[in-house]
């Protein structure tokens, strides 16, 4: 290969890594801002201000904020379960795979939270849109079928004592959403407690011994 060659590939590799730095930059700060404040106060010119970058690469990258809050709320689901997938690998068992879907919600919490509340102000609005609506539920719908398949794996297995996967996955993603918007009221809250008050509480009510 040519020398020339392989200075247009570098070059090119390195273009396209910069244009990715750029974005994730812009994207961070607009879910900051969104979770700071909410998502039809933050304006293109205040994302950009806060990166120190000009606004016109906002409109480059995104073409405008629907697209960016869009983006924002797809790679922050991305994180939550790209973590998820790489600590699962440890599980033995269902058992341990509701743990580690539960322990996340401690090691990603904030993250979650802003999540929750960007989706929650944006709900609100009057500019919703279906791509945006699509990308918030697809959070939850994986996080049900997480929860689903893994009770209905532990009580074919028999880790797990005979209840309703449905009802139980509705339960305790309720409750882990419940932590999440009460620590946004009382930033006090002690988040850990509740979450691992609750999942003592699960595996016992999960316990086979139970009745």
């Amino acid at each position: 290969m040519k020398t020339n060659d392989v200075k247009e590939k570098i070059t090119v590799k390195s273009g396209k890594n910069l244009q990715s730095d750029v974005a994730n930059t812009l994207q961070d700060s607009a879910l900051e801002l969104f979770a700071k404040q909410n998502y039809s106060s933050v304006r293109i010119k205040d994302i950009a201000e806060a990166t120190g970058l000009n606004s016109a690469l906002i409109y480059y990258y995104f073409g405008s904020k629907e697209n960016l809050f869009l983006k924002v709320i797809e790679s922050t689901v991305e994180k939550a379960f790209e973590q998820f997938d790489s600590i699962k690998m440890n599980a033995a068992n269902p058992r341990d795979v509701l743990f580690l879907w539960i322990q996340i919600h401690i090691l990603q919490f904030y993250l979650l939270q802003k999540l929750a509340k960007i989706s929650l102000d944006y709900a609100g609005t009057n500019g919703r849109t279906p791509d945006i609506d699509k990308a918030i539920k697809k959070f939850y719908e994986k996080e049900s079928v997480v929860l689903k398949n893994t009770l209905k794996d532990g009580i074919s297995a028999g880790v797990f004592r005979e209840v309703n996967p449905v009802d139980m996955a509705m339960f305790i993603s309720t409750f882990l959403d419940g932590v999440l918007f009460r620590t946004v009221m009382f930033p006090k809250f002690k988040y850990k407690h509740a979450i691992n008050c609750m999942r003592e509480f699960v595996f016992e009510h999960l316990d086979v011994k139970a009745k």
